[in-house]
């Protein structure tokens, strides 16, 4: 799936302390639920890649060319 934020939230993220469970489990998705902020979910009905290092731009710019 694909978690969306605002960008009022994201900038209200850093005063947000993290919490045990986010600690835990390393999802920072759990430090809003925890502070009872709402997130957008989306599924998604197709396998993703992760964009996580700028590494990866490039293989999922590669990927896009080849299914157009």
């Amino acid at each position: 799936g694909i978690y969306g934020y605002s960008k009022e939230l994201l900038n209200a993220a850093q005063d947000l302390k993290p919490s045990d469970l986010e600690k835990s489990e390393r999802l920072e998705q759990l430090r809003f639920l925890h502070n009872k902020k709402s997130i957008f979910v989306h599924l998604a009905e197709h396998e993703a890649i992760g964009v996580d290092l700028p590494s990866d731009i490039a293989l999922v710019e590669r990927l896009l060319r080849k299914e157009n």
